[in-house]
């Protein structure tokens, strides 16, 4: 599952159902154009805009209780910030693909 459900239901119980649908809509149309531009670093070998691009995508991720996504994302801003490209190209497809697994359950969700 690519949502903590039980973080998800506290962001619930805190927010609102109005206010969280807000936030998630706000991530949604944000993410989408960034983790094209990661994917686009990656193949320019652009550590400077993986680590930027990756620390905002992580915390965003985070905060709406997509854990497996944060954790990739957070292991692509660690190594870009060492400028260790070797396995950078894996570690994208593997955000790539849980991010749209995340998207599908958070549309699900909501």
């Amino acid at each position: 599952m690519a949502i903590d459900s039980q973080q998800l239901t506290t962001l619930l119980e805190i927010l609102g159902a109005e206010r969280l649908a807000l936030v998630r809509q706000s991530y949604l149309s944000d993410s989408a154009s960034k983790m094209q531009a990661l994917g686009q670093s990656v193949a320019e070998q652009d550590w400077h805009a993986v680590n930027q691009l990756s620390h905002s995508l992580k915390s965003a991720s985070a905060n709406l209780a997509l854990l497996s996504l944060a954790d990739l994302l957070a292991q692509m801003e660690a190594q870009s910030a060492q400028e260790q490209g070797d396995s950078m190209q894996r570690l994208y497809e593997a955000a790539q693909s849980e991010y749209d697994r995340s998207v599908a359950e958070l549309n699900a969700a909501f």
